[in-house]
C-alpha cells in the first residue's frame, strides 16, 4: 500500500466522496425549490409550544384555555410547518393559517410558548409567505452574475 493510496493513514481526504457530493448536491436542490426555512421555523415553534405546554406548573402560567385548545393549536402548527415543507404549491394557505394559529396561541398555549414559540411561528410563517422559487436553476444564475453586460458603453 503507498501513501497515497486511498485510506493511507496520514492521509487526509480533501474533497467528500463523489456521492456524497451528489446527495448534498440533491438536497440543496430540493431544498431550494421550497419554502424550507419557514416551514422548519412554524415547526419548531409548534413543536417548543408543545414542549413547554406541560412543563412543572412553577414555571407555566397556564392563561386561556386548558385541555385541547392547549394541545391542538401546535400540534396543528406542527403539521402546517410540515405542509409548508412537503407542500409548497399551497405555501400562501399554509402560511396565513401559519400566522393565525401562532397568534391564537398567545391565549391556548402559555402565552405562545413563552413569546419564543409564537416568536418562531410567525417569522416562519412570514418567510414562506415571501418565498418565491428562482426563475433561473443555480447553474445559469451563477453564470449571469459573473458575466458582464455587453454593449453598453464605458466612460
Amino acid at each position: 500500500m503507498t501513501e497515497h493510496e486511498e485510506g493511507a493513514p496520514g492521509v487526509p481526504e480533501a474533497q467528500p466522496a463523489p456521492e456524497r457530493r451528489g446527495a448534498r448536491r440533491a438536497f440543496r436542490h430540493w431544498r431550494r425549490t421550497r419554502p424550507f426555512w419557514g416551514g422548519l421555523l412554524v415547526t419548531l415553534g409548534g413543536g417548543e409550544m408543545l414542549a413547554l405546554y406541560r412543563a412543572s406548573l412553577k414555571d407555566t402560567m397556564h392563561m386561556g384555555l386548558y385541555g385541547l385548545g392547549g394541545y391542538l393549536v401546535p400540534v396543528l402548527l406542527v403539521i402546517l410547518g410540515l405542509s409548508l415543507i412537503f407542500d409548497p404549491l399551497h405555501r400562501t394557505f399554509y402560511s396565513v393559517l401559519s400566522l393565525l394559529f401562532s397568534v391564537a396561541s398567545w391565549m391556548t398555549s402559555n402565552l405562545g410558548g413563552f413569546i419564543i414559540g409564537m416568536l418562531l411561528a410567525m417569522a416562519g410563517a412570514s418567510l414562506a409567505f415571501g418565498w418565491a422559487e428562482s426563475q433561473q436553476p443555480e447553474e445559469e444564475s451563477a453564470a449571469v452574475q459573473e458575466k458582464e453586460p455587453e454593449g453598453l458603453p464605458t466612460a
